[in-house]
């Protein structure tokens, strides 16, 4: 037998083995999440996070998590897990939850937001109400009401009509109030 032969036969057993092992992979997967367990399969390119200001102005930590009120889970609407990163804007007509990261604009004037612990938010966020127990840098408007919970790190600017602030927040901003609304009545 020549070379050439031994080349194609180790060709052939090494794509066999190739394809065993995928289908291997898939079972193990497919079992793993029969069982309730997510498979994370090793990352083969690894894409760098860059690092927001969080860190910088975090102090360190002194409410007990125990003690202090949560998020509560919205019922309905959209939801940005705690393995999601977002690099842009966002518009929605329903409630948010923001367990992840954001890096950008967040629209839903009519509608609840809340960013819970293990969220991160960069420049821009708007709702009826929004409640934050997380990271943020940038600006928050809240057309009703905004709620800094006990574990929440702001920083920036706040627009709001009321401002609630559990004690434990931690905040270097600038609060602004919407121009109150007045009506004036002309008399003849």
């Amino acid at each position: 037998m020549g070379i050439q032969v031994w080349f194609i036969v180790l060709g052939v057993g090494v794509m066999t083995l190739i394809v065993w092992d995928g289908k291997r992979r898939k079972l193990k997967q497919r079992s793993l999440n029969a069982a309730g367990r997510p498979h994370q399969a090793p990352a083969v390119d690894t894409v760098p996070i860059l690092e927001l200001p969080f860190e910088a102005m975090s102090p360190p930590e002194e409410a007990s998590a125990a003690t202090s009120p949560t998020i509560q889970g919205v019922s309905g609407g959209s939801r940005i897990g705690s393995a999601t990163h977002i690099l842009g804007k966002v518009i929605a007509d329903e409630p948010v939850l923001i367990k992840g990261r954001l890096e950008g604009t967040l629209i839903a004037p009519n509608h609840p937001v809340s960013v819970t612990a293990s969220g991160h938010v960069a420049s821009y966020i708007e709702g009826s109400c929004v409640d934050i127990d997380g990271y943020m840098v940038g600006t928050l408007k809240a057309n009703t009401k905004a709620t800094l919970l006990s574990r929440a790190r702001l920083q920036g600017v706040v627009e709001a009509p009321r401002l609630e602030c559990t004690a434990g927040a931690w905040l270097q901003v600038d609060v602004a109030q919407a121009a109150s609304r007045q009506s004036a009545a002309m008399v003849p």
